[in-house]
C-alpha cells in the first residue's frame, strides 16, 4: 500500500497541470505546491546530514572529496527550493539583490557598457516574462522526461525486493529504494512547482495588441514628456539660428553676394556646423537634466551609429567644405564643363547655381555633385553656346529656322512656314549651326560670255555693283546692308564668273533666303539691261578626219 501511494503521488504530480487548471481556488494549488517543496527540502536536509556523517566516518580521502561535492550539490538544490518556495509564496521574483554595489574604478569599455546598460535593462525587463516562461517550460519538459524513468527505477527495485532469491541483496536494495523514492519525490515536487509558475505567468499574460498598447502608454507616460521636451529644444535651436541668420543677412546684404571673402565663407560654414552640433546637444542636455538615461543612451547610440555609417564620407565632406569656402577644385565665376555643356559657376552653396550665359539655361546642383569636377578661368573670347533664343540659324543639313526654346535637354526651332522642329542638344551641336543673327553674308555667282572679256574685270563690275545697290535701296534693304562687294572670280569653261558678296546685319536674318534670291534676280536683270550675254555650257564633239 505504501508503494502504491508513492507511485500514485508521482503520477498525480506529473499530470498536475491539468488538475490545477480545473481547480476552483488558486490558493489551494499554491498551498499544495508549497507543501511539496517543504517536503522536498526536508528530504534533502536529511540526506545532507547522512552524507556529512558518512564523510566524518570515512577514512579515505577520495571518498571524502566525493561526499563533499555531493553535499555541495545538495546545498545548491536546497537553495533552489528555497527560492522557488519564496517566489511562489510572494508571487514575485525575489532574486534581486538588496545589497549596495561597491564603487570601483572603471575603464573606457566599462563606461561604454554603462551607457548601454539602461537599454539592456529595459529590453531585459520587457522580455522577462517571456524568457522566464521559456526557462520554466524547459525545466518542466526535463522533469517530465526523467520522472517516468525514476518511477521505472523505483518499480524495478520493488520487483527485485519481492523476489525470494534477492534476500541477500535486501540491504543494498533498500538503500537504492530509499534513494529513488527521494528522487521521485524531488522530481515530482520540482515539476509541480514549474507547472504552477507557468500557470501564473500565463494568467498574467495579455494579448499582443494590449501589450503594445500598455507598453506605448507606459513609454509616453514615463518618457513622452522628456522626448517632447528634447524635440522642442532641438526645434528651438534651429528656429533661433535661422532667425539670427536671416536678420544678419538683412543688416549686411553684402554677405549674400557671390564674390564673398574667405572669412565670410568660413563664418557661414562655422554657422552651419554650429547649428548642427547645437541641434544634437539640445535634446541630449534635456535627457541628461531629466536623468532619463534610456533616452540619453538611445541618443548616444544614434549619434555613434550616424558617425560610424558616414565615416567613409568624411573625405567628401571635407571636399564639400573646401567648395563652400571657394578654395576647392570648383570656384565661383569660373568655367566648368558639365553634361556636355560649358557652364559659369554663379554661386557655390549647399545648392550651387550654374548658368550658361548665352542660352540662358540655369541649373541648380547639390554641392556633392561638384566633388570631382574642376573649373577654370574663362576668357571673354570663349563661346558658351552657338545661339540664343530668337536667333536664326542654318544647320549643316540645310535646315533654316528661328530658335524659340532652349533647355538643358532640347532646343526648338521654327521655320518660316511656322513648322516646329525639336533637336537634342547633342544632335543640334553636331549639326554645326550657323548663327545668322550675329551678321551674315550672302554669296552669289553670275557668269557672262567670253565676248565681254575686255570689260569683265572693270567696267562690268562697277556697273553691276551700282545696279545692285540701287535695287537694294529701291526694295528697302539698304538699312541692313553693311557691305557689298562685286569682284571677278574666275574664268570658267564657258563663262567668266563674277562673285557678288553682300554682308548684312543680324536683324536681316529672317530674310536670308529672300536676299539670296533677290541678288540672283538683280544680277540677271543687270545682264538683260546691259545686253550681257549669259552663256550656257556647250559640249563640242570633235570627229576625226576621214
Amino acid at each position: 500500500m505504501h508503494n502504491f501511494k508513492i507511485i500514485l503521488l508521482a503520477l498525480v504530480l506529473l499530470f498536475s497541470q491539468t488538475a490545477m487548471a480545473e481547480e476552483t481556488l488558486a490558493s489551494d494549488g499554491t498551498v499544495v505546491t508549497l507543501l511539496n517543496l517543504k517536503a522536498s527540502k526536508i528530504i534533502l536536509t536529511k540526506e545532507i546530514e547522512t552524507k556529512i556523517k558518512q564523510k566524518n566516518l570515512s577514512k579515505q580521502e577520495d571518498e571524502k572529496e566525493r561526499l563533499k561535492q555531493e553535499i555541495k550539490m545538495l546545498d545548491l538544490e536546497i537553495v533552489k527550493l528555497k527560492n522557488r518556495f519564496e517566489t511562489i509564496s510572494t508571487g514575485i521574483d525575489t532574486s534581486f539583490d538588496f545589497t549596495d554595489t561597491p564603487v570601483k574604478n572603471t575603464t573606457i569599455v566599462d563606461d561604454l557598457q554603462l551607457l548601454v546598460k539602461p537599454l539592456i535593462y529595459e529590453a531585459t525587463k520587457a522580455t522577462e516574462g517571456m524568457r522566464k516562461k521559456s526557462e520554466l517550460q524547459k525545466e518542466s519538459d526535463h522533469y517530465k522526461e526523467i520522472l517516468p524513468k525514476a518511477l521505472e527505477a523505483y518499480e524495478n527495485i520493488e520487483e527485485l525486493l519481492k523476489n525470494p532469491k534477492s534476500k541477500k541483496l535486501k540491504k543494498e536494495l533498500l538503500v537504492l529504494k530509499k534513494y529513488w523514492e527521494h528522487q521521485v519525490t524531488l522530481l515530482s515536487s520540482n515539476l509541480n512547482a514549474s507547472l504552477h509558475q507557468i500557470d501564473r505567468l500565463e494568467a498574467d499574460e495579455t494579448s499582443l495588441v494590449v501589450s503594445l498598447q500598455e507598453s506605448s502608454k507606459k513609454f509616453f507616460q514615463a518618457r513622452g514628456r522628456f522626448l517632447l521636451e528634447g524635440l522642442m529644444a532641438m526645434l528651438l535651436v534651429v528656429i533661433v539660428a535661422h532667425l539670427l541668420h536671416s536678420l544678419t543677412l538683412k543688416i549686411f546684404p553684402s554677405l549674400t553676394k557671390a564674390n564673398r571673402s574667405f572669412l565670410v565663407r568660413l563664418l557661414d560654414l562655422l554657422y552651419r556646423f554650429s547649428v548642427l552640433i547645437l541641434s544634437i546637444i539640445a535634446p541630449m542636455s534635456v535627457f541628461y537634466y531629466e536623468e532619463d538615461w534610456v533616452l540619453f543612451s538611445v541618443g548616444l547610440l544614434l549619434i555613434f551609429g550616424i558617425v560610424w555609417t558616414f565615416r567613409h564620407l568624411m573625405f567628401k565632406f571635407w571636399e564639400q567644405a573646401r567648395l563652400l569656402l571657394n578654395i576647392g577644385s570648383v570656384r565661383e565665376d569660373e568655367r566648368i564643363y558639365y553634361q556636355n555643356l560649358p557652364w559659369k559657376v554663379r554661386n557655390i552653396n549647399l545648392f550651387t547655381v550654374l548658368e550658361n550665359p548665352d542660352s540662358g539655361v540655369k541649373l541648380r546642383l547639390p554641392i556633392e555633385e561638384l566633388v570631382g569636377l574642376t573649373s577654370r578661368p574663362s576668357s571673354k573670347y570663349e563661346p558658351w553656346f552657338p545661339c540664343r533664343v530668337n536667333d536664326w540659324v542654318i544647320l549643316s543639313n540645310e535646315y533654316y529656322g528661328k530658335v524659340t526654346g532652349v533647355s538643358l535637354e532640347f532646343i526648338e526651332l521654327v521655320d518660316m512656314g511656322g513648322g516646329h522642329r525639336t533637336f537634342l542638344i547633342s544632335d543640334f551641336l553636331a549639326l554645326s549651326p550657323l548663327n545668322l543673327s550675329t551678321d551674315f553674308r550672302v554669296i552669289n555667282t553670275v557668269g557672262i560670255s567670253y565676248r565681254h572679256q575686255k570689260e569683265s574685270t572693270n567696267i562690268i563690275l562697277d556697273i553691276l555693283e551700282q545696279f545692285i545697290l540701287e535695287k537694294i535701296a529701291e526694295e528697302g534693304y539698304q538699312d541692313g546692308l553693311k557691305k557689298l562687294l562685286v569682284q571677278f572670280s574666275d574664268a570658267g569653261d564657258s563663262s567668266l564668273n563674277i562673285l557678288i558678296i553682300a554682308n548684312f546685319s543680324g536683324n536681316m536674318a529672317p530674310l536670308y533666303y529672300r536676299l539670296k534670291r533677290a541678288i540672283n534676280r538683280w544680277a540677271v536683270d543687270a545682264c538683260t539691261e546691259n545686253n550681257w550675254e549669259i552663256p550656257f555650257p556647250q559640249l563640242t564633239i570633235h570627229q576625226p578626219e576621214v
